[in-house]
């Protein structure tokens, strides 16, 4: 069964979380793109999963939301998969150290 039209659409769709560093500075951390997933459910817990753990250790973060076309390549930012590896020395929970 094939997937209704608003779910196809989602998995065009890129989420881009930006990070401050400790200078004040706004950077790309990391990105779900939606173009890996065969599931936009699965799509939407992947996000919901990083804005958690981004928000539990109270990273300062925000979210930018864009279209992707089916040829654009891929972004060179790593995956959420590939971010949260090293999330404790990135973004050390409040209180710890």
């Amino acid at each position: 069964m094939t997937q209704e039209p608003h779910k196809n659409r989602e998995l065009r769709k890129i989420w881009t979380c930006f990070v401050s560093t400790p200078d004040r500075d706004v950077i790309a951390a990391f990105e779900i793109d939606g173009r890996r997933y065969t599931d936009a459910d699965q799509f939407r817990r992947v996000y919901e999963e990083a804005s958690a753990e981004m928000c539990r250790r109270r990273a300062g973060w925000e979210w930018e939301l864009r279209s992707a076309s089916p040829t654009e390549p891929r972004s060179r930012l790593p995956t959420w998969e590939e971010y949260r590896v090293d999330l404790g020395a990135r973004h050390p929970m409040p209180g710890a150290g």
